[in-house]
């Protein structure tokens, strides 16, 4: 977005600046929906639990929009009731606008006429929608039809969780983005001791990167345990 209506933005909608295309971990059944998100689709419907990726990668789309000098926008609809529908309006002449959490404004007809009027304009202005949740279209509890409608047009891309696998996998890779030395059986502690959203596990790793820093120590197992009080 331009200048002044990012200092509109509340801060929650910053762009978090890891959540790019080369700090996602791409597996196999991830190389569509990758292809279809960097492509000039012009709407698209991504479906997924929380974990799955999807805001990392709402994100990522919008983190490449920027470094090839177009407009973008995030808006995480969990966040709507902070601020008014009103602020989608001229949107649309953005190049690329990601909504992610649709179904957090499901039976909110302020906000679902907005959306419905964002699509609309996008249509004329070649603006890129991509939107995303944790449901499929037709499971929206949407107050109004016609928007249910298009959203149900929409090509679904789905992303899975990882599997317990996959996980270890992932932390190993950011791990390395960060520089950080862990063995396997630390990692294996960390999966096995924590319930959290992979997002929560890096702030994890964050902490134990300052810990390991300042107490001159290798990341183990007593130190994960003395960082996070087990």
């Amino acid at each position: 977005m331009n200048a002044k209506k990012a200092s509109q933005l509340p801060l929650n909608l910053n762009l978090d600046n890891e959540a790019k295309f080369e700090n996602f971990l791409e597996f196999d059944r991830h190389s569509e929906v990758i292809t279809e998100l960097k492509k000039g689709s012009p709407v698209i419907y991504l479906r997924g639990a929380a974990s799955s990726g999807r805001s990392h990668l709402l994100q990522a789309v919008c983190h490449e929009a920027i470094d090839k000098q177009e407009t973008s926008l995030f808006l995480p609809l969990s966040c709507a009731d902070k601020y008014s529908p009103e602020f989608l309006i001229g949107i649309e002449r953005l190049d690329v606008v990601c909504l992610d959490d649709i179904q957090a404004i499901g039976t909110n007809v302020e906000w679902e006429e907005a959306i419905f009027r964002l699509y609309n304009n996008a249509l004329d202005t070649k603006c890129k929608l991509i939107i995303s949740s944790d449901k499929a279209p037709h499971k929206l509890s949407m107050t109004l039809a016609d928007l249910q409608s298009r959203l149900c047009s929409f090509p679904v891309f789905m992303l899975d969780l990882p599997n317990e696998k996959e996980k270890l996998e992932i932390l190993k890779f950011r791990a390395q983005l960060r520089g950080l030395k862990i063995a396997d059986e630390p990692m294996k502690f960390i999966l096995s001791r924590v319930n959290r959203s992979l997002k929560e596990i890096m702030h994890l790793l964050d902490a134990l990167d300052d810990a390991s820093l300042a107490e001159k120590r290798h990341i183990t197992i007593p130190l994960i345990k003395e960082v996070m009080g087990w």
